[in-house]
């Protein structure tokens, strides 16, 4: 029945072993699985913050470049009316010479009129801005809401506007940062490109593309949000829709590569410069995001090549291990049992010494002694006395604590370990081998001292116990220990009529 426990046993452990390997397995494909899908979002992430902070950063140099200009002009707007002054207090041609100095090459960009206070009349219009029955002081205060670095300063009986327009400021912003854009390099061969709206509700010429670093060729060209690429999508409507909506987005299309014919999912970051109406757009590809995965995957699949075998050793290690650890855990147990067993065999349960049945065999195995080696053996049959009277007197519960009591007591001077056995009821027998007869009275006295010190409490009263007993030793005219036994009880006999509480002995 034992072995057919542990065969089954070993069976339902194989039997798991074989499925945490497979559960293993299927585990170590499916973290390769999220692996793969996890580093995909990842560096899609990557990618997309790439794009977002380089073309969020092109869009800071705009402004910055704009306010560099805005900052160098008011510095030429100071350095011009401080000439104009001079001019004004040098003497009385000032007027020619400050007409003259206006419409210098040097200052063609700035719009200059002068005229008089009181006539109205136009002595310098450089860009013929002022139209015909408009007097030139409307006209100047026309031009003021629309240029932002200007000045209307008062020469004595004249009048003169200075200022450069918006748009002038902002065409020399447009390409300063158009080539900054064709020097400026980015990794995995991405680049900025602007289109520039023409026709927020799309269609044809809705957008003319102003720069574009993999097709200059084309600058130039209207655009139309109809247009597809391989796949069919229209990026262009996409992207316009996208930032009049949320001023930015993030979308796919199919693109070639930079310096190549080669044709990939692009994904694009476009943001509106509404001041230039600009789209500015970035993308980069993402085949290399799957080659890198692929890489990566491969890698991490022969790892775990290289992994699983020492896995699965490992696991058929365990399992071997298991298979030992509960042979030897049965053996143990069994082994436990058997002590269990034979404890209770040979064990009184009430007093914790060795029962009849114990103390019959210890005496067989002495007396096969002395015959063998004629070794001296003494027993000693004893009963406690009055035990009946103790029993009805306090109750069976005291009586039985007082058989425990005197068991410690005499099994504590007793000769050697497990030599006092319970014979039954309240009577004991006591094997001691190597006991010589000269100390036979020694060992009388012990018994009976030891014995009348077992006092036992009960409701504050002491209970003193006394025995008698019966000693005898094995005799070589014996045949068997029943001879020895006889003599013993026949001795315990006599010391109970001689009054008790006391020992005799037979020999």
């Amino acid at each position: 029945m034992k072995q057919k426990n542990w065969v089954a046993s070993s069976s339902l452990i194989l039997l798991s072993t074989m499925l945490l390997l497979v559960l293993s397995l299927v585990t170590i494909t499916r973290v390769e699985r999220v692996y793969t899908n996890n580093t995909a979002v990842s560096i899609e992430q990557l990618k997309r913050q790439f794009l977002y902070d380089a073309v969020n950063n092109q869009i800071k140099r705009i402004d910055t470049q704009r306010e560099l200009a805005r900052q160098y002009y008011l510095g030429e707007l100071d350095r011009t009316l401080c000439m104009i002054d001079h001019l004004y207090e040098s003497g009385a041609d000032h007027v020619d010479q400050i007409v003259s100095y206006l419409t210098d090459e040097s200052n063609a960009l700035w719009t200059a009129i002068l005229w008089e206070k009181s006539t109205g009349h136009v002595l310098l219009d450089n860009h013929k801005v002022v139209r015909m029955g408009i007097p030139p002081v409307e006209m100047a205060g026309y031009l003021s809401q629309v240029y932002t670095i200007y000045a209307l300063k008062s020469y004595g009986p004249y009048t003169l506007f200075v200022g450069i327009p918006q748009d002038t400021i902002n065409e020399q912003v447009k390409e300063h940062i158009t080539k900054e854009i064709y020097d400026s390099t980015y990794s995995e061969n991405s680049y900025i490109w602007v289109n520039e709206v023409l026709n927020y509700e799309g269609g044809d010429d809705y957008a003319i593309r102003r720069i574009h670093p993999n097709l200059r060729d084309t600058v130039g060209t209207k655009l139309s949000t109809n247009m597809t690429d391989v796949k069919g999508t229209t990026p262009y409507k996409t992207e316009l829709e996208g930032v009049k909506q949320h001023g930015e987005l993030f979308f796919t299309y199919y693109f070639k590569k930079m310096g190549s014919e080669t044709i990939s999912e692009k994904l694009t970051y476009a943001k509106l410069y509404k001041d230039f109406d600009w789209i500015v757009a970035m993308g980069i590809h993402l085949d290399d995001m799957h080659v890198y995965i692929d890489t990566t995957t491969g890698l991490s699949t022969r790892i775990v090549k290289q992994i699983a075998p020492v896995v699965v050793l490992s696991i058929l290690g365990l399992f071997v291990i298991h298979s030992l650890l509960l042979v030897y855990l049965e053996q143990r147990r069994n082994k436990k049992s058997e002590q269990v067993l034979e404890q209770q065999a040979y064990q009184d349960p009430l007093t914790g010494v060795g029962n009849r049945r114990y103390g019959l065999i210890v005496l067989k195995d002495r007396f096969l002694q002395f015959k063998r080696v004629n070794t001296a053996t003494l027993i000693a049959l004893f009963d406690v006395d009055f035990f009946k009277q103790i029993n009805d007197t306090y109750g069976h519960d005291i009586g039985d604590r007082c058989l425990v009591q005197l068991s410690k007591s005499i099994s504590a001077v007793i000769c050697a370990e497990n030599a006092l056995f319970r014979w039954g009821g309240d009577e004991f027998l006591i094997v001691c081998p190597s006991v010589p007869l000269d100390e036979l009275e020694k060992v009388k006295k012990t018994l009976l001292e030891t014995t009348r010190a077992s006092v036992v409490m009960h409701e504050g009263i002491a209970i003193t116990l006394t025995i008698s007993a019966g000693i005898s030793i094995f005799l070589p005219s014996d045949t068997s220990e029943d001879q020895i036994l006889k003599r013993a009880d026949t001795a315990l006999y006599r010391a109970k009529q001689l009054g008790r509480n006391r020992i005799e002995v037979e020999l």
